[in-house]
């Protein structure tokens, strides 16, 4: 017989394998890779995302990628996030083959050998970090008069690097990924970087790479799976799954959850603190079906029309409100907006959490207000 699983106990066990139940104090390699990365964009995303997880200094996060104990790459959905070293080899080789998937045909028209290109490309950048200017001026020489312009889809920026980088292998290094100083972003080698002797088998990668989101996120669809990790080909999706031997579910609305055998699902009345999440917080990127943390009408404050995803307020479990910082010469003002009748019932709650936001951002408690829209 299928266990079901309702939408407050699919709630409860996401949030609690996201470590937003109660925050971790393990090392800050340890903890990204439980929530399985973190979004990163621009550098004051997972900060604030481990923030809300990790006890620890927030600097931390900082002396970790500098100390290459986690890594700034472009990993799920040809993204930036930031990954622990151990894990970046696997990530980018199930990422890389969706990318060489998806440029594969603009490489032809172009006359590039993706393969060859990305192979050379992680050997000019070995020993030295190169930009994204260099890297491109790279590839432009190394396939002089072709115009990769009218090769790549119309709207396409950067079109060398989006074919360099295709067959993945780079890593985003300090200062670049600190956001300490405003520098170009810099890549260096992955494999030299992190030390890695030889690139994974894809396909055993992969499942390592399942295995990891569901521990992360799961019990998830298996749409949900696919959207998260980037991998848009049914049949690999269905073989690491296979491999796996996934748990079944029942969920909300009669959706089919996909569960690793040991995982537990956590009771509806667990108790859940207020939590801040950042813009474009992964856990509202890697799941595809969001209906266990906000509503339609929730997600329309949240999602916006030009791809944005907010900043956001939780309260029991699911998203209450979106929250901005407003700096000026007085201070700083934290800006709240509701969504739904949560923030009004744990308003003191929320203002409190507000208030250690401040400290994390450096705005401190002195200066700093919080107002309600």
């Amino acid at each position: 017989m299928t266990t079901e699983v309702t939408l407050d106990e699919l709630g409860r066990t996401t949030l609690a394998r996201q470590l937003l139940l109660a925050r971790a104090d393990g090392v800050v390699a340890e903890v990204v890779g439980a929530v399985g990365g973190l979004q990163a964009q621009h550098p004051d995303m997972p900060a604030t995302a481990l923030w809300a997880r990790r006890t620890g200094r927030t600097s931390d996060l900082r002396d970790a990628l500098a100390d290459r104990e986690v890594v700034r790459a472009t990993v799920m959905r040809s993204t930036l996030h930031v990954v622990p070293a151990a894990r970046w080899a696997d990530l980018d080789a199930v990422s890389a083959a969706e990318r060489l998937a998806t440029w594969r045909a603009s490489a032809r028209r172009a006359g590039v050998d993706l393969v060859e290109l990305n192979a050379e490309v992680r050997e000019l950048c070995r020993a030295t970090a190169r930009t994204v200017d260099q890297i491109e001026a790279f590839a432009a020489e190394r396939y002089t008069g072709v115009d990769v312009t009218a090769a790549v889809p119309d709207g396409v920026s950067r079109p060398w690097w989006r074919l360099a980088s295709a067959g993945g292998g780079l890593v985003r290094v300090p200062p670049s990924s600190t956001g300490e100083a405003d520098v170009p972003a810099s890549y260096v080698d992955g494999a030299t970087w992190c030390e890695v002797t030889e690139r994974p088998d894809v396909d055993a990668a992969r499942v390592r790479a399942v295995v990891g989101y569901l521990r992360a996120f799961g019990p998830a669809t298996r749409a949900d799976v696919g959207h998260g990790l980037g991998i848009r080909r049914a049949t690999p999706l269905k073989a690491a799954l296979t491999e796996i031997g996934v748990r079944v579910l029942g969920g909300p609305g009669g959706a089919e959850l996909l569960d690793l055998p040991d995982g537990e699902v956590v009771p509806a009345d667990v108790p859940v603190p207020v939590r801040f999440l950042p813009r474009w917080e992964h856990l509202l990127v890697a799941l595809k079906d969001r209906r266990r943390f906000l509503d339609d009408a929730g997600a329309s404050a949240v999602y916006r029309r030009n791809g944005d995803i907010l900043p956001t307020f939780w309260a029991d479990g699911r998203v209450a409100g979106t929250w901005s910082v407003v700096r000026s010469d007085e201070g700083a003002e934290i800006r709240l907006t509701a969504i739904g009748p949560a923030a009004a019932e744990h308003r003191e709650a929320i203002e409190a959490e507000a208030a250690s936001l401040a400290t994390h951002l450096g705005t401190g408690t002195a200066g700093t207000s919080v107002r309600w829209s």
